[in-house]
């Protein structure tokens, strides 16, 4: 009787094992290849500015094509408001290229899809700036001056104000005035850098790297013969360099050594 119960139990808890299992099975997170990269905008009210950067492996002499049909497709603003920011490239069998554009939101995807022209992204990453603490002191800095300002211009409406005054108070109306101007131009790369997505699209060369350990008999034959015909003309510039000198100085030679044996021509004969 007891084993009975015994099995009867055993068999309980494997039924509730096993629809435990399968219970989580069902709720493990399916994994997805990650999405196309897209444009953020920032929230109503916000102060991000976002920011994206692609990496594709392609065919090095597609390179210089890529980059081209992606600045013709910014400058065009085909799909959106659009500015080239940097362009960069190399050449050869290890090609690198990169371009880097401030877009709208709504252009990102489209542009990063033009870049891959099929190709799958090695690397993507997407980014954000907090601007909220550098808009607030722009903001705090207008408020400031502005207010300043306009008690600049209450004592400029004094009659009693002497020349020298008025001199003081329109330089630092014009100071004032030029402060508030570049702080303007703050404020709108603020805006703008927060209503735009900073987008790079970076491509590198999916050739492998030559083997240098394998050595071939054309790369020996043809360097043998490159520092062959460097040396044959090395030595062709040193004879016509020294031939004129030996042509020159061998009847001279001739002729030192002819007046020495004619000098000494009696002490010869002595010792004889």
């Amino acid at each position: 009787m007891k084993a009975r119960t015994f099995s009867k139990v055993l068999i309980a808890v494997l039924l509730l094992g096993a629809l435990g299992s399968c219970k989580k099975a069902v709720n493990a997170p399916v994994t997805t290849a990650p999405a196309d990269v897209a444009g953020v905008a920032s929230k109503a009210g916000g102060f991000l500015a976002y920011s994206h950067s692609v990496k594709f492996e392609v065919d090095p002499d597609s390179i210089g094509g890529r980059i081209s049909a992606l600045q013709s497709a910014c400058n065009e603003e085909r799909f959106g408001a659009c500015s080239v920011l940097a362009v960069e490239s190399t050449s050869g069998r290890q090609a690198t290229g990169s371009i880097a554009m401030r877009v709208v939101p709504a252009a990102v995807e489209a542009l990063v899809k033009l870049g891959a022209d099929g190709s799958q992204a090695a690397s993507r990453r997407t980014s954000a700036e907090d601007l909220a603490d550098a808009v607030a002191a722009v903001t705090d800095s207008q408020d400031l001056l502005t207010r300043q300002r306009a008690k600049l211009l209450e004592f400029s409406e004094r009659k009693d104000l002497a020349v020298t005054d008025l001199i003081t108070l329109a330089e630092n109306l014009a100071a004032v005035d030029s402060r508030l101007q570049s702080l303007a131009q703050d404020a709108a790369q603020q805006r703008r850098r927060i209503e735009t997505n900073h987008l790079t699209i970076d491509f590198a060369s999916n050739a492998g790297w030559e083997d240098d350990s394998e050595i071939s008999f054309a790369a020996i034959w043809e360097t043998f013969a490159s520092n062959f015909k460097y040396g044959i003309d090395g030595a062709a510039e040193y004879a016509g360099f020294f031939l004129p000198i030996l042509v020159l100085f061998f009847p001279l030679a001739l002729l030192w050594r002819w007046a020495w044996r004619w000098a000494t021509r009696n002490s010869r004969a002595r010792l004889a």
